[in-house]
């Protein structure tokens, strides 16, 4: 990888710049959860029909985040940017045409250019940040956190003051114009690339591997689980629309700030090993107290939150304690994101076909205290002192 030492803080326009790009890595994708009822009811679909909808970005993000290097050595990271935007503005725009096929495409769409973002923001951050790579990266995570909490709460609002699903989902359609307008008129610096290491087969032998890819899958898919099903359980319990966004809105918001403070809570309990387990502990316990109804369930999106703030963080630290070099982190971050997002896409289709909608969530909530247990294993074990690379 090539960056920029310039030490001196970029404009005000292109720091506003990433901050719009970041908000829209997470909330076109959220928002769909929040509008469960309501796409289902427009698109005239059926609970698995949704619930693949729901996963096609997920599935995405692993397919095509591997496309990152090649596209930023081609055409400079900063171009790379705007194309992704432009394909997730062309997802939002098709997404306002209530069609399924149509749907699907948009949503593919939107799923590309954000799996690619998913690999080249922190790229682009540490290049304009060289000397706040740290504080950068939690602000990043937290982003990511905060923009999920948008989708999931102001759609419904939105709906309700519009009585447009197009005007909910039209939200992104503008956050995404504004960014790319910004980066447009931001003053143009050094074309910066990305280059990888050389994929080793013999990397999927090791069991390290394949914990610190379900360390990076599990918590994905049981973040994007949530946010596609959790509005549809709170429902289903009494709770309002905007209620159950709110519940939603909460889990993600909570994660923002928990994910800056992981490396003190890490520290704080004495190491990743039992940072892991007490997030299991919290995640298990939260789901389990989404079904008490009430404040309780409000209790469990925050129980629940935190955990997804930390453990993003946490697959983020395995990665690249368990690398020797960049270009080994680069390699075993394209893997561990490509498997594990496929994995994590599995999630919310999976839910959809174990829901019968008849308002029983036990199967689903067993499937996802399941996911979350293997999370636990996976980080008690990938946090040991082995090493990926000799």
């Amino acid at each position: 990888m090539s960056v920029s030492k310039n030490n001196v803080l970029p404009p005000l326009i292109v720091i506003v710049a990433l901050m719009l790009t970041i908000l829209v890595m997470r909330g076109p994708i959220t928002c769909v959860g929040a509008l469960a009822d309501e796409i289902i009811s427009a698109l005239q679909i059926g609970y698995p029909a949704y619930g693949f909808l729901s996963a096609l970005p997920i599935i995405c993000f692993g397919l095509f985040c591997a496309v990152a290097p090649t596209m930023s050595k081609r055409y400079g990271l900063l171009l790379t940017v705007l194309i992704c935007l432009g394909l997730i503005l062309a997802g939002t725009l098709g997404r306002l045409i209530p069609i399924y096929s149509v749907m699907l495409l948009a949503t593919g769409l939107i799923g590309i250019g954000i799996a690619i973002l998913n690999v080249l923001m922190p790229v682009l951050l540490r290049d304009y940040f060289p000397k706040n790579i740290p504080l950068v990266m939690g602000v990043f995570t937290g982003f990511i956190g905060f923009s999920g909490s948008i989708g999931a709460y102001f759609s419904v609002p939105l709906l309700n003051a519009s009585g447009s699903l197009q005007i909910s989902l039209g939200l992104w359609v503008l956050m995404v114009g504004l960014a790319l307008l910004l980066w447009f008129l931001s003053p143009r610096g050094k074309q910066i690339t990305v280059s990888g290491g050389v994929f080793e087969w013999a990397l999927l032998k090791k069991p390290l591997t394949w914990a610190v890819i379900f360390v990076m899958g599990m918590q994905s898919l049981t973040i994007y689980t949530t946010v596609a099903w959790l509005p549809t359980i709170l429902s289903t319990l009494g709770f309002s629309a905007s209620e159950a966004g709110l519940g939603s809105a909460v889990f993600l918001l909570v994660s923002a700030p928990a994910s800056i403070l992981t490396a003190a809570f890490i520290k704080a309990v004495g190491g990743e090993r039992p940072a892991s387990l007490i997030m299991t502990a919290s995640f298990a316990i939260g789901i389990v107290f989404w079904l008490f109804g009430g404040t309780w369930s409000f209790v469990g999106c925050v129980l629940a939150g935190i955990p997804q703030g930390i453990t993003f963080s946490m697959a983020m630290i395995l990665m690249a304690k368990k690398t020797n070099s960049l270009s080994q982190l680069l390699v075993i971050s394209s893997l561990a994101q490509g498997i594990g997002y496929v994995l994590a896409g599995f999630g919310p289709f999976i839910c959809g076909l174990l829901y019968q909608g008849d308002g029983q969530w036990l199967s689903v909530v067993g499937f996802m205290l399941c996911a979350v247990a293997l999370w636990g294993l996976s980080a008690w074990y990938a946090f040991g002192d082995r090493k990926l690379f000799d």
